[in-house]
């Protein structure tokens, strides 16, 4: 048991996955605490030089200050379980009609840890909203714009991207994939929508691919791993302490 716990957590560990087997031109990518849900959310902080524990935040302004501060570290084990929530309605009415649409992939891409994607996966299907073609990622704090960058020039399909986030973090880093991703002429509309406190989505910036004169080079921070996704999506293979990613090594 306590070697199936051990290969549990470097499962845990490993370099996060991005598939590479997306057949549909549409992808909308939904961020999940504060904009499909709101529930009882802890983080751990600790202080990156001494490793010492700093507080517990409970919310995302609370993070992305600290994040934008560079000295902390953040423990996301407590963002297994998904609590207490509460439907975000505005945004959950336009996660179901791209389920329904069936044109569209639909990506819920969460700062939770991959632990949490069978708890996601489950409160899904409980308001209604089916999760079998569903990608659910829980990338840990991932830089969600490095992540989108990877994501799309991986797929050659996409076409249209629509991203849904509450965090300014990371709308601005998927502003700046976006500019990043001007060499790809495929891509023709890219909007990214800002979810507020009482749920309401706010566009930002152009819908248009970015601006031919605007560019830049390609993040090189980004370390995502490329792969497929393999099997049933949105759910994997369980194994010891919980849900083992699809496309994973063994």
């Amino acid at each position: 048991m306590k070697l199936l716990l051990e290969n549990w957590r470097k499962y845990l560990n490993e370099e996060l996955l991005v598939p590479t087997d997306i057949n549909k031109r549409v992808i909308s990518i939904y961020d999940f605490d504060e904009t499909i849900a709101r529930s009882n959310t802890e983080i751990r902080v600790s202080d990156k030089e001494t490793g010492q524990y700093y507080k517990t935040i409970t919310t995302q302004q609370e993070y992305d200050r600290l994040v934008a501060d560079g000295n902390y570290e953040f423990d996301f084990s407590n963002l297994e379980y998904v609590t207490d929530p509460t439907e975000l309605v505005p945004v959950t009415n336009k996660l179901r009609n791209d389920v329904k649409r069936g044109k569209t992939q639909v990506m819920i891409l969460t700062a939770r840890a991959g632990n949490s994607e069978w708890e996601i996966q489950m409160y899904l299907d409980s308001i209604g909203i089916p999760a079998d073609e569903l990608l659910i990622v829980g990338c840990e704090g991932c830089n969600k714009g490095e992540y989108v960058e990877d994501l799309v020039r991986s797929n050659p399909t996409i076409e249209v991207v629509h991203f849904y986030d509450d965090s300014e973090k990371n709308i601005r880093d998927v502003e700046d994939a976006k500019e990043r991703l001007i060499d790809l002429d495929r891509i023709r509309f890219f909007t990214i929508n800002q979810v507020g406190e009482d749920a309401e989505i706010q566009k930002r910036g152009s819908a248009l691919g970015a601006k031919k004169d605007r560019g830049g080079p390609r993040s090189k921070e980004a370390k995502t791993k490329l792969g497929p996704f393999k099997g049933q999506k949105a759910m994997g293979t369980l194994g010891p302490g919980g849900r083992i990613p699809e496309g994973k090594k063994k």
